[in-house]
């Protein structure tokens, strides 16, 4: 679907269209402050700033974002689009469409790219290979940063150690598009993001299995980095674990031969402990539909605390609400005819 708006670029050029390197595009949804950290970044690279172009790519925000993509002056071609609120799948896909490079770099609206970022990318493609790279995405944090930023810190530090290792091969479950080349007629063949995912969650590992089935490499550049300025909350945290809930069922229902690789395929895989706890807890969240925000506020109070445990509480917790996201999508899914088989093999009961 075309976009509502298109603003002017930015810089000046002549009436032909430019030829571009890579096209970097990035999704947002009420993120003004951060937008301007990740545009002004994208400024400082070391490649020749006539050799790409970004399109921020605006999902409904009514923040600013508009006014200051409009308003700030950078050394490339800036080119911005606003549609109503779909999704970022449709914001991604919304930009892809617009750009003119060979290459699409996906870069999400919290991070600050190296100076060397698009220059790793675009050295990572081969000419004529069939390839999707993943850049490091590590979490800033300094004595200042609350608890739930070092947490999701260390659990980034964890997953990029593993891209790491010699040999890795990455799967689709290493995929997040928030840090991510591929070359644009590769992902123009595949048919790009799938719009139906509008919540958080898997549209990243729903692109990259199809990509692997269409024989797409994927491999991890180390030096394509971008810094994440992580400034998510609990209860943000929290509501991003209920929608991966949800869109894991769809995941499952639209590829039902990987869904056993999926969280929804851990449900039993507990301590015998917590798996009773969890029940009782989504027991209660079916009948008295405040409770999670009752475990909310107590998450809350324990970051007061600071308990020695918390980060083990967070990941209890983390659990609870991915699981209260995914038996609603399954009740839901019930109710309409639409219940997936293969989400219901995976063990959870609605």
């Amino acid at each position: 679907m075309l976009p509502t708006s298109i603003a002017s670029p930015r810089a000046v050029h002549t009436g032909m269209t430019p030829s571009f390197r890579v096209s970097v595009v990035i999704p947002s949804y009420q993120g003004c402050a951060s937008v301007r950290r990740t545009l002004e970044s994208l400024a400082r690279q070391s490649m020749d700033v006539t050799k790409y172009e970004v399109i921020l790519s605006i999902d409904g925000s009514e923040d600013g974002t508009r006014e200051l993509a409009n308003a700030l002056q950078v050394p490339y071609r800036l080119r911005s689009l606003w549609q109503p609120n779909r999704g970022r799948a449709s914001a991604c896909n919304a930009g892809i469409h617009l750009a003119a490079g060979e290459l699409v770099v996906l870069l999400d609206d919290d991070m600050e790219p190296a100076p060397d970022f698009l220059l790793a990318h675009w050295d990572a493609h081969a000419p004529g290979v069939r390839r999707g790279v993943v850049g490091p995405a590590p979490i800033r944090v300094d004595s200042s940063s609350p608890p739930i930023v070092r947490y999701r810190a260390r659990g980034m530090q964890g997953r990029l150690q593993r891209l790491a290792q010699p040999g890795y091969t990455p799967t689709f479950r290493d995929v997040y598009t928030g840090n991510f080349s591929i070359p644009r007629t590769v992902l123009l063949e595949v048919g790009g993001f799938d719009e139906a995912f509008r919540l958080y969650g898997h549209e990243d590992y729903e692109l990259a299995l199809r990509l692997l089935k269409a024989g797409v490499h994927l491999s991890y550049s180390p030096q394509a980095v971008a810094y994440q300025v992580y400034d998510k909350d609990f209860p943000a945290l929290a509501r991003d674990s209920m929608a991966r809930g949800h869109t894991a069922v769809l995941f499952a229902e639209k590829h039902p031969d990987v869904a056993s690789n999926l969280k929804l395929g851990t449900y039993g895989q507990a301590s015998p402990k917590w798996r009773l706890v969890r029940s009782l807890l989504l027991g209660v969240s079916r009948v008295l539909p405040w409770s999670p925000a009752c475990a909310i506020a107590f998450m809350k109070w324990l970051e007061r605390c600071r308990p020695p445990r918390l980060y083990h509480y967070y990941t209890l917790a983390l659990d609870y609400f991915f699981w209260v996201g995914a038996r609603a999508a399954l009740r839901q899914r019930s109710g309409t005819g639409r219940a997936s088989s293969a989400a219901l093999r995976t063990g959870v009961t609605r």
